[in-house]
């Protein structure tokens, strides 16, 4: 019975392919003298893929992300700003992508973010400290559908998760030292007076 089935399915296949096989010269003709050009080894390929980069490097964005200053993240959790600048005249819907060149830090690897028309506004990014050191972020935009926006841009970060406590605890030390001498003084002077 299996025999039987599969070699049905066979010849259901075979008399597909006939079919397609006979309309394939009209399907060839139609392809080339259709504008859509078919890449069939690697070295077209490649030199496809480096005429898109060259296209997308030539074209003039109108929304990227602005360079900022060096970054320095003192907690173990906190959110980076990313500014992105919108000279269209409509809000733009983008996707932020971010890499850390380290695993120093943990972070999700894109958000969507609306920019609104003809301004520069800061999105957020959550991250989380692992380590202390030098981060290299890795920046760039691309549409919901994927296509890169924009030149990519390198964000560099100081990392030192535990400063944010250590200050805490240096700052209530001194509060707590200076109340004790101030309470030490106030109860000498009571004496000196009786």
């Amino acid at each position: 019975m299996f025999g039987s089935t599969k070699r049905a399915k066979r010849l259901g296949i075979a008399t597909a392919l006939s079919l397609s096989l006979a309309f394939m010269p009209t399907l060839a003709s139609a392809a080339s003298e259709s504008t859509i050009t078919n890449i069939t080894n690697a070295t077209e390929t490649r030199a496809s893929i480096t005429d898109a980069r060259t296209a997308n490097s030539a074209t003039d964005f109108r929304i990227e992300i602005v360079r900022g200053s060096n970054i320095n993240l003192v907690s173990t959790q906190s959110r980076v700003p990313i500014q992105i600048r919108n000279n269209y005249d409509t809000d733009v819907k983008v996707l932020i992508w971010a890499r850390p060149s380290n695993a120093r830090i943990a972070m999700p690897k894109a958000i969507a973010f609306t920019a609104p028309a003809n301004t520069t506004s800061n999105a957020t990014i959550p991250v989380e400290a692992i380590a202390n050191g030098e981060v290299r972020l890795n920046v760039w935009l691309t549409s919901f559908s994927g296509v890169p926006i924009g030149h990519p841009t390198v964000l560099n970060m100081t990392v030192q998760r535990d400063i944010e406590g250590s200050i805490l605890i240096g700052f209530f030390a001194v509060v707590g030292t200076l109340g004790f001498i101030g309470g030490r003084r106030m109860l000498k002077r009571r004496r000196e007076v009786n």
